[in-house]
């Protein structure tokens, strides 16, 4: 019995350890899913926790943007006054700022006024540049002004010149014009032009040649209307009866002076005609014409003085144009020394100097000339300033650069009327008699070739000859 005992007792004590064993391993488990809830909780928490921060952060910040104006509410309804006050401050800013920015319009529109009228002078002064570049003496030019029936001024200009001037005269006033903003309609002798201003009416007359109309024989008329056979009696007794200026006096001594004539190349029929007079004119042939070699050859055969008459831009530029192969404001030195160049070369011939072409807006420039002078010694050692404005330095320059030079003194056909160019000739004997010798400068036109060959057989009486300029250039 006693052994019995003991048996069971044993057993019973080796059962309770499995069982402690089993719950400690049971307990080990549960807490480590405990674990794994606990850390998933965690990871959630943190989750939920940041995005409640971000929603709190927006909301705090929509907070503050309506916190402001519920501020402003709270004042609003505290104090009525300031509920008034406010708008009211605002009302008078917006009125305040109103009158100030139609001041500001009166003012623009008074000043728009006053640089319209100043606009028109400038205008006007901007056409007498054009004239003046193109070689159009004041005496050639008539103006006028009007006010039409709207009420608009109207200025007139009546302009006397040669045909072949015409075109470009036309083309430049119509450029210069058009940029001022005017509706412009032009033909090579008339411009008409109009602003909600003012008008511009511009019309080119050729000079009447009255020296070819006298040596023409006269033919029988039928007879006309009383009205128009006075008028052309009068007509006719002005042709027949031109006014020339007197003579200069005899000089005791020879006076030498020299004439340059300038735009050769525009036509062949002058060409052979000046080249056909006795006298050693100089022909300045401009470069990239039509009959720029030919005249060249021609004057060359005929043993006259050649030049290269070099186009350079005047102070009218754009608005006038100096043609092909000319030196512009800004060019850079290797782009002119293309351009001395292809105009040496374009002549066809050597020449035996060059003088300018317009070329206001270069000769002023010391800079400039110094290059086209430098790039030009490869051709020629001569060069005449043409004097196209008060203040040129190429004169000046043409010294420093050890060239041959002269300068011209006047120009004798500005005014493009037969009797006005021969009391130039005239002229410029007379300023050669008292300061020793003169160079001066005219055109290839009709006119300036009638008045040469009535001067020069007149002045050789008196002792006035005319040189070649390479003469007179030192």
């Amino acid at each position: 019995m006693a052994t019995r005992q003991t048996n069971r007792r044993t057993t019973g004590k080796k059962t309770t350890r499995r069982k402690t064993y089993k719950s400690k391993s049971a307990s080990k488990g549960v807490f480590l899913g405990l674990g794994l809830i606990a850390l998933l909780i965690g990871l959630i928490s943190l989750s939920i926790i940041s995005i409640s921060d971000i929603k709190g952060s927006k909301e705090q910040e929509e907070k503050v943007v309506t916190i402001i104006p519920a501020k402003k509410d709270e004042e609003k309804k505290k104090d009525p006054a300031k509920v008034v006050a406010v708008p009211q401050k605002e009302e008078k800013k917006k009125q305040q700022e109103e009158k100030k920015v139609a001041k500001k319009e009166e003012k623009q529109e008074k000043q728009e006024k006053k640089q319209e009228v100043v606009n028109d002078e400038n205008i006007s002064d901007l056409i007498r540049l054009v004239l003046y570049d193109h070689e159009i003496s004041r005496s050639s030019v008539t103006e006028r002004q009007k006010k039409n029936s709207s009420g608009k001024k109207v200025y007139y200009f009546d302009i006397t010149c040669d045909e072949n001037m015409q075109q470009g005269v036309s083309s430049a006033i119509s450029s210069l014009l058009r940029k001022k903003g005017y509706s412009v309609k032009s033909s090579n002798n008339k411009v008409t032009a109009s602003s909600k201003v003012d008008e511009y009416s511009i019309i080119l007359k050729s000079p009447v040649k009255e020296v070819v109309q006298k040596q023409e024989p006269e033919q029988e008329k039928p007879a006309p209307k009383k009205e128009e056979e006075k008028k052309q009696q009068v007509v006719e007794t002005k042709k027949e009866e031109p006014k020339y200026p007197p003579l200069p006096s005899p000089a005791k001594k020879q006076v030498n002076f020299a004439i340059l004539l300038d735009d050769g190349g525009n036509s062949l029929e002058l060409a052979k005609e000046f080249a056909s007079i006795k006298y050693p004119l100089a022909i300045a042939v401009l470069p990239h014409l039509e009959y720029t070699k030919q005249t060249a050859q021609i004057a060359k055969k005929a043993g006259k003085t050649v030049f290269l008459h070099f186009p350079m831009a005047p102070k009218s530029y754009p608005n006038t144009d100096p043609g092909k192969g000319a030196v512009l404001p800004n060019m850079p030195q290797l782009i002119i020394e293309g351009i001395v160049k292809e105009n040496f070369e374009n002549i066809g011939v050597a020449v035996d100097g060059f003088n300018n072409h317009m070329g206001s807006g270069i000769t002023e420039d010391a800079v400039k000339m110094q290059q086209i002078l430098l790039a030009s010694k490869k051709y020629t050692n001569r060069f005449v300033d043409s004097r196209t404005t008060a203040d040129t330095k190429a004169y000046a320059e043409c010294r420093k650069a050890g060239y041959k030079c002269g300068e011209n003194r006047l120009f004798i056909d500005n005014d493009n009327s037969v009797e006005a160019i021969l009391e130039k000739i005239y002229e410029a004997a007379e300023k050669a008699r008292d300061d020793g010798s003169i160079i001066a400068i005219g055109h290839i036109r009709p006119n300036t070739l009638q008045a040469l060959k009535i001067a020069l057989p007149e002045l050789e009486k008196r002792n006035y000859k005319l040189v070649s300029v390479t003469k007179l250039t030192n």
